[in-house]
């Protein structure tokens, strides 16, 4: 037994040398990595893999491996694609497989606790026998972690409705070598909340022991549909309307036209696939290619990396296939609120071909295969990967043309759409390419750059790792401060992960400009429904300027935007809701910060509420509503706000505002395009009756969220007080 070995069973008895330990914990699932070792190159390993049991085992053995000076790698179940999760060498790994278990399920608040090493999966299948899910669907849930999940930032295929993990989380348990800290709904009392720093942190600044997950009822009924649009910008159009008709989709995605074609997913299944694809290529290029690219289960080894070799031919033909596309939607929820949303959408598919129910449950029934069909390409001499990347409407379409053309000049590229959101929408590129590194590398240097160029995130949902790390940290310039400020307290010996997100100094230079123009609106992008306004301005000044264009903030503050966001809890709400996009402030030095190039990128942890922290707000980015949309004001009395309200809000609405007076009459403001039907849903099933279309005082309690000013306030906890008092 080595002295390194002897020293961890001390604080964490199950612990290994083995090589075959060493060598599955020296990589998780970077396809770099997969490609190298299809080359011959076994991966370096760590000194040594342990497994702790408890929150207590990881803690003592920061404290130890701090004073040591030993690294110190989490891993979780190891499906990482960036290679955030591999054990160097002199490091110790802490995989967290044996802490897989689900402590905790609060049934009347919808809250289950989990330790990180449990599978997604087998959170769901619990979940399920009690009539719950988190609804977070990543295409990987078979093999990724609870833990893994919060540390990346991770992105479900539910996300439009849901929203992302982080926006799941109402707090965790993590262990740093600076000592254990709690976020969200556990932060103490007057402390900064560090949950948007652990989430996307990767290990790098502690590790994630326990997480407290929302869950909501499974869904009573379910909508899904295909629609034929005939090309990308008429169902980008289509997504758009939808997402800012304030109709709430669990489920959008779209596929490029050549993913439409050669999935065969506009024609008969039983027919063969894109017979017009195989007739073009034979004409073009030959026979061997095509039995190659077609018959993936007939080529022999190495043939694979031959056919990659000319990607840009390949690419121009698959372009000649057609511009049609196929769109994937879906509802979920009650009845009578799905067919509300269908019928207010239904004029803004009008462009597309209605291709049934099947294409949607086909998709369903197969949304995570794909996932595991990658292996048989390394195995024929060439690599695989995907590039998830995001930005706003606006920028979408240029975001796009850029970075497949970075991609297709070194491999076969298509794409989907998917994770869409009223700001925005992500997108998921899919290629391969032949077998080496060095093409790889050239194929991911130019797609990054192209995709900072065109002003997107380099990633949405997979996190940053050794891959995207120079990219990220470009991305996100001088806000990195924020993040080795916390560094420096939270891991002050630097044992965390090293060498993995953001290892270089902070960027210095003197960042953007200050926003010009008198305010309170510096600039108002309509295509986007975002406004970018003084962050100290009156409230009052900001909703006229916006409503002298036909718009309103989606979440109205009841203070200068500043000071309002900086005692936000995101935690606070019943349902996810984004406060705000964008954030520009200035440090004590001079030098400027600027975050928000898309929605919900991954590009490492959320330093935008850090930033408010340490710096003066100059620009605040923020999500808008359209005011001539149709409108409705419910009241309905009778008392019980509380629950009634959490009846209404779990049952799938998702109101403007939900607010209560002084009598306890519950009042309802719905917008959208399908504001008018359910309405109607609520007088004939909860007695609601119609009130004066007015705007509810800022001061009012919107019962959507609690009260901001106490630590741990949140709709949770006000709502389990009421249940009480009610007693």
């Amino acid at each position: 037994m080595s002295k390194l070995l002897d020293a961890v069973r001390r604080h964490v008895p199950l612990a290994s040398e083995d090589p075959l330990d060493l060598l599955a914990a020296g990589r998780d699932l970077w396809p770099r990595d997969t490609l190298a070792l299809a080359l011959g190159q076994a991966p370096p390993t760590p000194e040594l893999v342990c497994w702790p049991e408890r929150h207590d085992q990881v803690q003592a053995l920061l404290a130890w491996a701090t004073e040591a000076g030993v690294p110190v790698v989490p891993y979780g179940a190891g499906s990482g694609v960036c290679g955030g999760a591999v054990g160097r060498p002199g490091s110790v790994v802490v995989d967290l497989k044996r802490m897989r278990h689900i402590v905790d399920l609060d049934q009347d608040q919808h809250v289950v606790t989990a330790e990180p090493g449990l599978l997604g999966q087998h959170l769901e299948d619990w979940l399920k026998d009690r009539g719950l899910a988190t609804r977070h669907s990543p295409s990987s849930i078979w093999c990724s972690s609870v833990g893994g999940w919060a540390a990346a930032r991770s992105a479900g295929q539910f996300s439009s409705l849901y929203g992302k993990f982080e926006d799941m989380v109402l707090g965790m348990r993590v262990a740093t070598p600076g000592g254990t800290r709690t976020t969200g709904v556990h932060t103490p009392r007057g402390e900064e909340d560090l949950g948007p720093l652990f989430m996307g942190s990767e290990g790098t600044l502690g590790i994630i022991t326990s997480v407290d997950i929302r869950v909501v009822p499974i869904a009573g009924h379910r909508w899904l549909r295909g629609y034929a649009y005939p090309n990308l910008e008429s169902a980008w159009d289509a997504m758009r309307s939808i997402m800012q008709g304030e109709l709430h989709p669990a489920v959008m995605r779209l596929y490029c036209p050549v993913d439409t074609q050669i999935g065969g997913r506009l024609g008969n299944k039983s027919e063969p696939k894109t017979p017009g694809l195989v007739s073009s290529l034979l004409s073009r290029v030959g026979s061997r290619m095509v039995t190659a690219i077609e018959g993936l289960d007939a080529i022999r080894h190495r043939e694979l990396s031959t056919a990659l070799v000319a990607p840009r031919l390949l690419n121009r033909v698959a372009d000649g296939l057609g511009q049609e596309v196929m769109l994937i939607l879906g509802w979920e929820g009650e009845r009578p609120l799905i067919e509300a949303q269908v019928q207010a959408a239904l004029p803004m598919l009008s462009q597309g071909r209605d291709l049934g129910a099947e294409a949607g449950e086909h998709w369903y029934d197969h949304r995570h295969a794909v996932s595991y069909k990658l292996a048989p390409i390394f195995e024929r001499g060439g690599f695989a990967d995907t590039m998830e990347v995001a930005t706003t409407w606006s920028r979408l379409p240029g975001l796009y043309q850029a970075v497949r053309e970075a991609l297709g000049r070194h491999t076969v590229v298509m794409a989907h759409f998917s994770h869409a959101y009223p700001e925005g929408c992500s997108i998921y590129f899919s290629f391969a390419g032949s077998g080496e590194l060095e093409r790889y590398d050239a194929t991911w240097t130019d797609a990054l750059e192209a995709a900072r160029r065109a002003g997107g995130t380099v990633t949405h949902h997979h996190g940053v790792g050794q891959l995207k790390a120079k990219a990220a940290a470009r991305e996100l310039g001088n806000a990195l401060r924020v993040y080795h400020s916390r560094k420096a307290t939270l891991d002050p010996g630097g044992i965390m992960n090293p060498g993995r997100l953001f290892d270089s100094p902070p960027a210095t230079t003197q960042g953007p400009p200050p926003p010009t123009g008198d305010g309170p609106l510096y600039a108002v992008h309509g295509r986007d429904l975002l406004a970018e306004v003084d962050p100290w301005a009156s409230p009052e000044g900001i909703r006229a300027a916006l409503a002298a264009r036909g718009l309103a903030l989606r979440l109205p503050p009841d203070r200068p935007l500043a000071p309002w966001l900086t005692a936000f809890r995101p935690e606070a709400f019943d349902r996810h809701e984004v406060p705000f996009f964008g954030l520009q402030a200035r440090y004590a030095d001079g030098r400027a910060a600027r975050l928000g190039v898309a929605p919900r990128s991954a590009a490492g942890p959320d330093l935008r509420w850090g930033l408010l922290r340490d710096a003066k707000a100059e620009m605040v980015e923020v999500p808008l509503i359209q005011l001539d949309q149709p409108t409705a004001s419910l009241s309905l009395a009778g008392g019980q706000s509380w629950s009634r309200a959490r009846s209404l809000l779990r049952g799938g609405l998702r109101p403007t505002s939900m607010t209560t007076d002084h009598e306890g009459t519950l009042r309802v403001v719905l917008a959208g395009a399908a504001a008018t039907a359910q309405a109607e849903h609520l007088i004939q099933t909860q007695g609601a009756r119609e009130a004066e279309p007015s705007e509810p005082s800022p001061r009012a309690p919107d019962l959507r969220a609690s009260a901001r000013g106490r630590s741990g306030a949140t709709a949770h906890h006000r709502l389990a007080a009421s249940k009480k008092e009610a007693r």
